[in-house]
């Protein structure tokens, strides 16, 4: 079943982040020392991390600056590959960003819409359905695709700016992803269950993370030249490596009786901690 009603993400917006320099002679980031550059990396193989794991904030502020066109490059070279690596790709990309507080600092928008998703799908079945209530949502005589289209209005954040309007990507393929599952049914209501939270959660902040890194490292002028086939591969790649962390990551995160006070910082947590995996950091 699908959701042809929701929003389908932004149209004509740029590709290129607002701090993007472009600067055109910049290589593919480096590896770490003793190993081959990213496109000449075994595709079986992983970078060696020179850095420990658990690692403390002063010693992540001390690691190689990566600039935006070398972050884009080394997602060029690992497209067209059997085995891309993409832990690689996104390693360099939260270097780019910043380093994974920055990269989760900057990602506000998304956070929000996080935030409106633990706020109403907290609790019973029967408090979530009431607050839903309050909020105008009606159920009496309405299908589940109704229903939900109306929570995705709520939730979205309806503006046109490029951080905005990656949310609301995300949010759309989020519902997107519920009604394929087995937690709906088209024929009635009965979705206010437990795991619809953590489901809601974990795609959600795995698609908003996916398509920001692919907003930003994806410019077509480093992709013109490489094949559909060989672009959808490698996204599709990224997408198995990103849902695979944040499902694991999410129910450390969660957990019953979660109180409004206590949204904020879980969601800031939640970011930082996978935006960690991804830069190398934690495993």
């Amino acid at each position: 079943m699908g959701t042809s009603n929701l929003y389908k993400g932004p149209k004509g917006s740029s590709l290129i982040p607002a701090d993007y320099t472009g600067e055109p002679e910049e290589q593919p980031v480096a590896a770490p020392e003793g190993e081959a550059p990213a496109e000449e990396q075994p595709e079986n193989d992983e970078p060696t991390e020179e850095e420990n794991p658990e690692q403390e904030d002063p010693q992540q502020e001390e690691q190689p600056r990566v600039t935006w066109t070398q972050a884009k490059r080394t997602f060029s070279s690992q497209i067209g590959k059997s085995n891309p690596n993409v832990k690689w790709v996104a390693k360099t990309y939260t270097k780019a960003s910043g380093g994974y507080k920055h990269a989760a600092k900057t990602s506000g928008s998304s956070k929000r819409v996080a935030r409106g998703i633990i706020n109403f799908f907290s609790g019973t079945p029967e408090a979530i359905r009431q607050r839903l209530e309050q909020i105008g949502i009606v159920f009496e005589g309405r299908s589940t695709q109704e229903v939900f289209n109306d929570i995705y209005s709520h939730l979205c954040t309806g503006t046109s700016s490029r951080e905005d309007a990656l949310a609301d990507k995300a949010l759309s393929q989020t519902f997107s992803e519920l009604f394929e599952s087995e937690l709906v049914d088209e024929q009635g209501l009965d979705v206010f269950k437990p795991e619809l939270l953590e489901f809601m959660v974990s795609h959600f902040v795995a698609n908003s993370i996916y398509y920001k890194l692919l907003n930003e490292v994806s410019f077509g002028e480093l992709t013109g030249d490489k094949s559909n086939a060989d672009i959808a591969k490698i996204e599709e790649e990224l997408k198995t490596f990103i849902d695979g962390f944040v499902s694991g990551r999410v129910p450390d995160h969660l957990h019953e009786g979660i109180t409004p006070d206590e949204v904020n910082k879980l969601v800031d947590n939640l970011y930082e901690d996978c935006y960690k995996v991804m830069e190398g950091l934690a495993e």
